[in-house]
């Protein structure tokens, strides 16, 4: 079995892949892509044309899109519980989390973070209050609830690597649901591994680290 994932360590919707491997425990090799160096863009572009990562070579083919990439993972890893219900209705809710999660909380936060590097101008009220909004979703769903649809999953693999960067510029605040299952999100081993993987890039972000970040 030939797994290649062409990625960023720092990138969220890399992170969420990174995550469901862990959890599944499987070998992979990794290509890290510099997006900005023209070159190594060029070679993503090559074999994806969107130029986006993550994006995963396996025995079946090219595969992109993170949620597509985790379901695929499932199938390399039977013993192991699935992050997607293999039953259809089971499987709505945590693919409908991981679309909240995607467009209310990481896109949004993207689109900041992007416009510091780039001076497009970006509504960054709009963009919190969306994010804001989305905890407020995510607050309600976490009603007797450990994890986002049940059992750990594919919206826990994204909610992750959002909430950890989304917190810094929109606190998620008096929200004791939502703060208490970030803490457990952050204790998650295959989670705490790619923060700490991650850990060396800070440097060239706009975020402001707490010490116990």
């Amino acid at each position: 079995m030939m797994l290649r994932l062409h990625y960023h360590p720092f990138a969220q919707y890399c992170q969420k892949v990174l995550i469901a491997l862990y959890e599944h425990d499987l070998s992979f090799e990794r290509r890290r892509v510099n997006l900005g160096e023209p070159d190594q863009r060029a070679a993503l572009a090559a074999i994806w044309p969107f130029a986006r990562f993550p994006v995963l070579e396996s025995d079946v083919g090219v595969l992109g899109e993170s949620g597509v990439i985790i379901e695929y993972l499932d199938t390399l890893a039977p013993t192991r519980a699935p992050l997607v219900p293999s039953e259809r209705m089971a499987a709505l809710e945590p693919r409908m989390l991981e679309r909240v999660i995607d467009g209310y909380i990481a896109d949004p936060l993207a689109r900041m973070v992007g416009a510091h590097f780039t001076g497009f101008a970006v509504d960054n009220a709009k963009e919190l209050n969306t994010i804001a909004t989305a905890y407020d979703f995510l607050e309600a769903q976490l009603d007797g609830r450990a994890w986002l649809a049940d059992e750990f999953g594919l919206a826990d693999c994204t909610a992750g690597p959002a909430l950890f960067y989304a917190n810094l510029k929109q606190s998620i605040g008096d929200r004791p649901r939502l703060a208490g299952y970030f803490e457990r999100l952050r204790a998650r081993p295959s989670f705490a591994r790619v923060i700490d993987e991650a850990r060396p890039y800070r440097k060239h972000t706009p975020f402001d680290w707490p010490a116990d970040y």
